[in-house]
């Protein structure tokens, strides 16, 4: 009875020393300066009106969960802090001094024009998650907020541990570069069961590779969201396979159907880099795009920009040091394939027998080892028609995936060379007639990495094609990627000799693009397999997801001194210690190795924490 009185002033005091709230959205909404949606982790009491309130500083700990919206600014004081946990919180901005603690599958979403105080520390737990400013561009992110971001108690570096990608237009998404979490978890039973296997990086996995001997014998996976897989029947990349991309959601499939159930020999998962439709065919500065590619396999990403590498010819398609150099670029989704490989007489088809179709092939099939998502050689405008529809049809043939048309379009078949002034709303339309065509003929999404109006005509018909043309693309869902090339000729280029933007260079600087894929779940279609998958909205319960303290039965025999403590503390018990861990209120796990009743805690930070001893729950504070 004497050391139960003990434990209970420990307990109370233990209450009194500490803030901490979990969410638990009681009030039915999502707000998180509603009072009422949370409760004291201890007591389970509602905070007291008033201490949550946009801009006022809030100096305790708050656990999250599920969804939470914060439409305006979150202060926190030098003690105040919030856990994201197996959630995502939406809001505008955060300030202060605080800490913004994000562990496994959490996600921290802001709006703001100037989102993250310089006072306060984000750190990453896990890499599966991230910080999304959804109003700041990469390089400007980078520029105010890179010494924000922590991991392990050490400043995360760009791009060295900590990658910044494009969202969209106008945005970025912030994440450590760090293997820690699986990335996609495999399993050999339908339903999540049965062996399984964690894949944390980007390497190619092939064959015995595959964690857990699971070649050949996968049945079920998750991926986690922001990431892209590529799975395969065969260790080249080739045989029935699909790519899935979790943009923003995880993509759960309990049930692989028969093209690839047990089938899978070779995976790559890779991070997603969110880009709009705009780009630019080159490497071309301040046009507002956020992707481009340059007829090359030599190019780079930058902070603000995502390279799209093209094996040009069959020099950079016949060896294994193409296929490195190709999986080596940093924030590369898509492998363009050959540059007009239909033309015996120049591009890529006069060198190496490439204009013949089986010649092409055979050489874009090595390129399928990359893991990447394939996107068709290029070909002449007419030879879409012929030379890419055989080359598609000999690619299902021989189990050799294509998942995106691309094309090159200058409208060649008005005879522009005797209509230099035509109709920009006839060529306009004969430009949408021939995408239609081209979609109807493949059914797959459409890359035009190279168009214009026609070198013949004159800037007043590119400038009002390009009018009509902008919109049409944005709005049509299946053109993926478009890059208007400016004709050799000069007469629409999108900088004078004083490099200021000319007409259609201002038109297409200015002209704001959209998602390139709009779907926050994408299974591909490719010209081997168009089925899809249903994925059913996950619901979420806070007190599911978040290890209520309340939830575990205190063991009231067994004592733990001093406590609370900085640096020690001891276990009062004469039993074999045989299993010892720590837990943090976030639910994630700290496992030690007895050694006597002494324990350190002297790296944990200030809070409080539950000791699994033998099955038994103990808390204790660490100040």
């Amino acid at each position: 009875m004497k050391n139960y009185f003990k434990f209970l002033l420990m307990f109370m005091g233990l209450i009194s020393y500490s803030q901490q709230y979990q969410w638990t959205g009681a009030s039915g909404n999502n707000d998180f300066f509603n009072e009422l949606n949370w409760k004291h982790t201890a007591t389970s009491e509602i905070p007291l009106e008033n201490t949550i309130n946009p801009g006022q500083i809030i100096e305790f700990e708050l656990f999250i969960t599920c969804e939470v919206i914060a439409d305006d600014e979150i202060n926190l004081g030098e003690n105040g802090k919030i856990n994201v946990i197996n959630g995502q919180l939406n809001g505008h901005s955060v300030s202060g001094l605080g800490q913004v603690i994000l562990g496994d599958s959490s996600y921290f979403n802001l709006n703001g024009s100037y989102p993250i105080g310089g006072g306060v520390t984000v750190i990453f737990e896990s890499n599966t998650s991230w910080v999304r400013l959804n109003n700041i561009e990469p390089t400007t992110a980078y520029y105010y907020y890179h010494d924000s971001f922590y991991h392990d108690n050490q400043t995360l570096s760009y791009p060295e541990n900590l990658r910044i990608d494009n969202y969209y237009h106008n945005g970025s998404v912030i994440r450590p570069n760090i293997v820690s979490k699986p990335l996609l978890k495999i399993f050999s039973d339908f339903n999540l069961n049965g062996e399984f296997g964690n894949i944390s990086n980007s390497d190619l996995f092939i064959d015995e590779s595959i964690p857990a001997y699971l070649n050949n014998d996968i049945s079920s996976f998750i991926l986690k969201r922001g990431h892209m897989v590529t799975f395969a029947e065969n260790n080249d990349g080739t045989g029935n396979s699909k790519v899935f991309i979790a943009s923003e959601e995880d993509i759960i499939v309990e049930e692989l159907s028969n093209y690839l159930n047990n089938k899978i020999s070779f995976i790559r998962v890779l991070p997603w880099n969110w880009v709009s439709k705009k780009g630019t065919a080159g490497d071309i500065q301040y046009m507002n795009n956020d992707w481009f590619y340059k007829w090359s396999n030599n190019g780079s990403s930058d902070l603000d920009r995502e390279y799209a590498p093209m094996a040009w010819g069959k020099g950079a398609a016949d060896d294994e040091n193409d296929i490195e150099i190709i999986v080596d670029k940093y924030k590369s989704t898509h492998l363009l394939a050959f540059n007009e490989p239909d033309d015996c007489n120049g591009q890529s088809g006069q060198y190496g027998n490439m204009c013949v179709v089986d010649t092409s092939l055979t050489y874009y099939k090595n390129l399928l080892k990359s893991g990447l998502r394939m996107v068709s050689p290029a070909c002449r405008q007419g030879a879409v028609f012929d030379w890419l529809n055989e080359f598609n049809s000999k690619a299902i043939e021989q189990n050799i995936r294509i998942d995106v048309i691309a094309v090159h379009w200058y409208d060649w078949a008005s005879n522009p060379e005797n209509s230099p002034n035509a109709n920009p709303q006839d060529v306009f339309n004969r430009f949408v007639n021939y995408l239609e065509s081209v979609h109807e003929m493949f059914g797959l999404p459409i890359w035009i990495t190279e168009f214009n109006a026609n070198r013949h005509r004159n800037e007043w018909v590119h400038r009002q094609f390009l009018q009509l043309a902008l919109p049409f693309l944005e709005e049509t869902n299946y053109i993926e990627r478009y890059s208007f090339f400016p004709p050799t000729t000069q007469v629409a280029n999108f900088f004078d000799s004083n490099d200021s933007f000319t007409q259609i260079g201002e038109l297409y600087n200015e002209f704001m693009s959209t998602k390139s894929i709009t779907e926050t779940r994408y299974v591909s279609s490719s010209n081997l397999d168009s089925e899809n998958y249903n994925f059913e909205q996950i619901e979420c319960n806070p007190d599911d997801e978040f290890l209520s303290i309340n939830s575990l039965e205190l063991d009231e025999e067994i004592i733990i001194y001093p406590n609370p403590s900085s640096d020690y503390i001891n276990i009062n018990t004469e039993e074999e210690i045989w299993k010892l861990q720590i837990i943090k209120m976030n639910g994630e796990k700290i496992d030690l190795s007895p050694s006597g009743n002494g324990i350190d805690i002297s790296f944990l930070s200030k809070g409080i924490y539950i000791l699994n001893f033998n099955n038994r729950i103990i808390k204790f504070v660490k100040n």
